[in-house]
Formats: C-alpha cells, sequence, structure tokens
C-alpha cells in the first residue's frame, strides 16, 4: 500500500485549517492560484476542473435503480462476504460517533453502507448511500473518488472536497487490490462531519484492507482450483500473470530467460497474427500450439486459465510447456488428467470441477452418475491424479465387460489350482493391483448381487480374500465407481444393494450431458482437432458444419463428438471442415432435411450460430448488443466470449454498451 497524508496533522490545527481551506476553495472556484493544500488535493481539483465538474453541487447522482443495485450486488456477492466482516469491525468502533462505513465498487459507485439511523438521515439528502456515483466525475473531490483515481489511501477534509455539498465532511479511504493481478475491485471508506476529525483513523481503513487483500490471497489458493493448480504443477514451466487488458503483471525467472517476457508486456505481442485468435477467453483452459515472433517456430503450447474476482474476469494466468518437435511436425504435449485441464466453460461444469477438486484431496468413496459417454472416467482419473495418490496405480474395471463367472476372480484375485484353468500362481486381481492408490468401477450398476456382497465386505473389511483362499489379504484403495443407470430406481427392483448404493454413494457428481452444456462444443472440437493431426497448421471449421454440431442433440455426448471430428478429419481438405466432411446422420434430420443455417430470429438459436466464432467481427457484436439491449453480460455469454472481449471489441469498433 502506498503512504498517504493526513488532512490535518493534530485537532488543534482544526480551526485554522478549516478557515484556510475554504479560502483556498473560493480562489479555485475563481481559477486564481492555489496554496496550502497537498498534492494529491491539487491534482483532483484540476482533474474535477477539466472535468467540468460543478463546485457547487449539492447532491451526488444516483446511477443504480434499487433493481439495477441488487443485481450489482448479486454480481459483488464474493466480495461484499469477503469486506463485510470488516466493514462491521470499523461500524462497532465509531458508531457512537455517527460515522459511516461504505464500500464502492471500482468505479466509485457505493455498493453497501454501515450507519446508525441519524447517520444516514445526515446524509439523504446528500445522496450518500447505496447507488449514488462518489467518483470524481461524480462528486468531485473526495475520499472515495479520489482513491479510485489516486490509487492510494486518502484522507479529505472540509473544504478539500470540490463540491461545496459536503465542505463540512470529513473522510478518509483507501482502495482493495486484487493480490494476484493489481486489479482496482472497490474502495473502503469511513466518513463523518468535520467536528469528528478526531475520531477518524485512516490507518485503521488501510490496515482492514490489508487484511481484506490477505483474505482474497488465502481465497485465490482455495477457490481459484484450476488456475492454482496450474502453478503447482507448472512451477518449473515459464508462466505470467496478466490483466484484463492480457498485460503482463507478474511472471517467473523462466518466462523471463526462456521467452523472454516482460512486465508490462501485452500477451497479444507475443504471438503472431494466425494464432492471435486464440487468445479469445473461448479457447481458455486448452492447450494451445503457439508460435512467437521472436523464438523458433513450434516449441511451446500455452494454457489460459482464467481468473475471476466476485463474478468478474480480472485476468488470468498463462502457462508455456516445450514440446517435441519432429518431421516440422508440432505435437501436443502428453495427455493429463488434472482436473484444471477439463475442458468447459459451462457454469455447472465448472461448479462440478471445483467439487472434484475438492474430492481430490479427500480420502472418501466417490459416485458419477451421467450418460454413456459425458466423460466419467476422465473426471475419474483427474479426481485421481489430482489428489495424494496420484503417483500411485490407477485402476479401472469395466464392470459390464467382465463375464459374470469370472468377475470374483477378476475383482478379488485367485488362489493356485482355485478353478479348472487357474494359473499355477494364482493373480492378486484388480483390488491388490490397486493398492495404494485407485479404482474405477465402472458401470457399477451391472455389478451381479453375489460380487455387490463380496465387494460391501471389501469395502466394510479393508480387506480382500481371494477365491479359493481364506486369509484376507489388507488393501489401502480409494473406490470411485460410475454409473449411467439410476441405482435408486434399481434398488427398488431388487436389483442393486441398498448398503452398498450408500457405501459408494459419499460424494456424489452428476456429470451433464452435453446437449445441456452445448457452449462447450467449439472447445472441444478445437481440442479434438488438436490431437487427430499434429502438423501444427490451424483448422477452420466452417460456419455451416460448426452450426450442425451445436444443434445436434450428442447421443453419445463427447465420446460422439471425438468420434465426428476424427470422421470430419479423415473427410476433409485443405484443413477445412464443411458441411460435407460430417458423418450424414448429423446432417439430415430425421426428414431428410439439412441442419445448416437457420435464419430463426429467437435468442437461442443465435446462441449456436455465435458461439463459435473465432473473430467476433463489428456485425456479429453490434447484432449481439441489439439482441440483449446493450447489455455487456448477455452479449457475452450469447458470444461465448468474456465480458472484457465486447469491451475491447465495442470499443474498437466505436459501439455503445
Amino acid at each position: 500500500m502506498q503512504q498517504y497524508s493526513f488532512a490535518i496533522s493534530s485537532i488543534h490545527q482544526f480551526t485554522s485549517r478549516k478557515h484556510d481551506l475554504y479560502h483556498q476553495w473560493e480562489k479555485m472556484c475563481n481559477h486564481e492560484e492555489v496554496s496550502t493544500i497537498r498534492q494529491e488535493i491539487n491534482s483532483s481539483w484540476k482533474r474535477c476542473l477539466s472535468k467540468r465538474v460543478d463546485p457547487l453541487r449539492q447532491q451526488a447522482p444516483v446511477v443504480f435503480t434499487e433493481a439495477t443495485l441488487k443485481e450489482k450486488k448479486e454480481e459483488k456477492l464474493e466480495l461484499l462476504r469477503l469486506v463485510e466482516p470488516y466493514m462491521d469491525q470499523l461500524y462497532e468502533q465509531l458508531a457512537a460517533e455517527d460515522i459511516l462505513v461504505m464500500l464502492s465498487d471500482s468505479n466509485g459507485v457505493i455498493l453497501e453502507g454501515k450507519a446508525t439511523a441519524r447517520g444516514w438521515s445526515m446524509v439523504e439528502k446528500l445522496h450518500f448511500y447505496p447507488g449514488a456515483d462518489w467518483s470524481e466525475s461524480g462528486a468531485g473531490t473526495n475520499a472515495v473518488g479520489t482513491a479510485v483515481a489516486e490509487r492510494k489511501p486518502v484522507q479529505v477534509f472540509g473544504a478539500e472536497h470540490f463540491c461545496q455539498g459536503w465542505h463540512t465532511w470529513v473522510c478518509s479511504a483507501a482502495p482493495i487490490f486484487d493480490p494476484v493481478t493489481d486489479e482496482l475491485l472497490g474502495v473502503l471508506d469511513i466518513s463523518g462531519t468535520m467536528d469528528r476529525v478526531q475520531a477518524h483513523s485512516l490507518p485503521a481503513v488501510v490496515h482492514q484492507v490489508d487484511r481484506i487483500r490477505q483474505d482474497l490471497s488465502s481465497a485465490f489458493m482455495t477457490r481459484d482450483v484450476p488456475t492454482w493448480r496450474a502453478v503447482a504443477d507448472a512451477l518449473d514451466q515459464p508462466l505470467a500473470i496478466f490483466d484484463t487488458k492480457l498485460r503482463v503483471v507478474r511472471l517467473n525467472e523462466r518466462a523471463r530467460t526462456a521467452l523472454g517476457l516482460r512486465a508490462g508486456c501485452t500477451i497479444q505481442d507475443l504471438f503472431t497474427e494466425d494464432n492471435a485468435s486464440s487468445l479469445d477467453s473461448l479457447h481458455w483452459n486448452t492447450p494451445i500450439p503457439v508460435t512467437f515472433r521472436s523464438l523458433k517456430p513450434g516449441t511451446w503450447v500455452a494454457t489460459l486459465y482464467p481468473y475471476h474476482v466476485a463474478n468478474r474476469l480480472l485476468g488470468g494466468l498463462i502457462v508455456f510447456y516445450p514440446i517435441k518437435v519432429s518431421n516440422n511436425s508440432t505435437r501436443s504435449p502428453s495427455a493429463s488428467f488434472h482436473i484444471s485441464t477439463i475442458i468447459t466453460q459451462n457454469n455447472e461444469m465448472i461448479r462440478l470441477i471445483e467439487k472434484a477438486g475438492k474430492a481430490a484431496r479427500s480420502d472418501m468413496n466417490v459416485l458419477l452418475v451421467g450418460e454413456t459417454g459425458v466423460g466419467k472416467e476422465i473426471f475419474a482419473r483427474s479426481i485421481h491424479e489430482s489428489g495424494p495418490r496420484g503417483r500411485e496405480p490407477f485402476v479401472a474395471v469395466n464392470c459390464g465387460a467382465i463375464p459374470r463367472d469370472l468377475l470374483a476372480s477378476e475383482l478379488f484375485g485367485y488362489e493356485p489350482g482355485a478353478f479348472t484353468g487357474a494359473t499355477a500362481k494364482g493373480r492378486p486381481g484388480k483390488f491388490v493391483a490397486a493398492d495404494g492408490g485407485t479404482i474405477f468401477l465402472d458401470e457399477i450398476g451391472e455389478l451381479p448381487l453375489e460380487a455387490q456382497v463380496y465387494l460391501l465386505r471389501v469395502l466394510e473389511e479393508r480387506a480382500v480374500v481371494p477365491v479359493g483362499g481364506t486369509e484376507p489379504r489388507p488393501i489401502d484403495v480409494r473406490i470411485i465407481a460410475a454409473t449411467n443407470r439410476d441405482l435408486e430406481e434399481e434398488i427398488q427392483r431388487g436389483r442393486f444393494r441398498a448398503d452398498l448404493y450408500y457405501r459408494l454413494n459419499v460424494l456424489r457428481f452428476r456429470i451433464p450431458p452435453l446437449r445441456e452444456r452445448k457452449e462447450d462444443i467449439p472447445l472441444l472440437v478445437r481440442h479434438f482437432l488438436l490431437q487427430c493431426d499434429d502438423t501444427g497448421i490451424p483448422w477452420v471449421v466452417e460456419d455451416a458444419a460448426m452450426d450442425c454440431l451445436m444443434r445436434h442433440s450428442w447421443p453419445g455426448n463427447v465420446r460422439q463428438l471425438k468420434n465426428v471430428v476424427a470422421q470430419a478429419v479423415f473427410n476433409a481438405e485443405d484443413h477445412r471442415i464443411r458441411l460435407e466432411d460430417l458423418p450424414p446422420e448429423l446432417v439430415h434430420s430425421p426428414d431428410g432435411t439439412t441442419t445448416g443455417l437457420t435464419k430463426d430470429n429467437n435468442e437461442s438459436a443465435h446462441v449456436s450460430r455465435f458461439n463459435y466464432r473465432k473473430v467476433v467481427n463489428r456485425e456479429v457484436l453490434e447484432h449481439a448488443l441489439k439482441m440483449t439491449e446493450g447489455n455487456v453480460s448477455r452479449a457475452a455469454r450469447l458470444l461465448g466470449v468474456s465480458r472484457m472481449t465486447v469491451y475491447r471489441k465495442a470499443k474498437q469498433y466505436n459501439l455503445s454498451t
């Protein structure tokens, strides 16, 4: 936190300082040279004069209606929950002096306040309450607005305020910065009448803001599981943290030496025009082959991880991985099953991944529920490899693929000569093979009742007895089970044991089918194209082809999509996938009509059309903003890009939001 200065050095200066400041303020209003005022106040007055703020203003403008304020507070709910305890502490200390405690957003608009009934009555006529704009543009020099402008703690006393309406007040405020990207999140302020200046403690506000910053640092490591795990997994790789303008704010030494990165450079400056479009948030969380302007081509892939606070994208983390080059071909890095590598931008999936990250750190049994092809085994492997057992065995068993007669011996092993055809040495079985690690029981609903009884005993005793044996063998195994059946219905029909179900159903995750998260289709298509082709040449998916993919119901889910992409790559020419390259059953509906671009005017139809676009051009953005009545958040969701992209593109095309 930067240094700050006090409005008056002692209470004995109160009267003389009060009169001197009013005299200086009058000179300022008459455009005369002023003196004996602090540098930050002088700078603020000049800014207010240049913005033509009315020095006789008596009320701050109210910019949020009750409904809009509620929406804004919901967007900032995480920040409000974090800051509120510290606001309560200040309020408890200062309420007896009728001092108000306020929190503003990064623009200086008040979001929340704590005050006595008398305190609220004193500021009501000034509009010093939630929903009002106390930026310098809205309310002239004041602690909130000037802290935003100066990006440091500020105390403003009496006629130091630019607007006459708050000359009888003294305010102290400190900005709250994100500890990762240094983005301004908001401002914490205390305000009271001038005669309460002795009760003011700017250091107390600064202290609370420092504690908030520490809490934000802790929250980053616990909340942003994918981003934090990417840091932990890539400590030896070049990595950098960037802000909303894609500007590098922090980086490690490896990024400096291997890639020549420097703080202040922008990420798009590193890439050629061919892959600069990959920096759109639509492609984040996916390994992207990159070619640096200044380095040998085809030697790196980059993965970008978003970083949010209070539902606001503040920037992110970019990690670079070296990849091998053979015969002028760029190969993708070896597959990783960490939680952070699951590809999605669907909100439900993101929440699921966060919960799976917590599950990875525990040792509780997990039940994964979902349709065939949704990726249950990938989730299981990710939970295993992201946890403390990650270096131990992961043994996958398809319970529906093992013949009924061999199931017990496959799972639990057998002794030599236990049955006709048994090997002379016996076999340890899948549970013993997974000892110390994780066993993944896929299609657990297919397990016969007699095998369920044995499995229940293994779970209770933590030991297995091989077929033909008598001595139990202790095992330390975590169980992750998966099914596409409704096990509760199976229990009702007598086909699954309730006691086994309750043993397995400790942590339950439902993986949504692909038709419920169609915004992930462009990401997955891009990912599968990288897997299918190792030439490093960019692929183009024509609009009609992507629209067809977006409109399909995907009964086979992600597995089916992967196979469709592989078939399209086989059929395609010149690294361009056209509608005719897709399987016929996708291109033609049951009545024989093609499912290319339609002219539906409803918003859902436009989502499928826009989500896959790599470049948001003026026409597309203008149409999206028109459909959403200028709402940036809805337009971003409609286009499948970040709010940051919408703002940047709107500014580029001179469009209003």
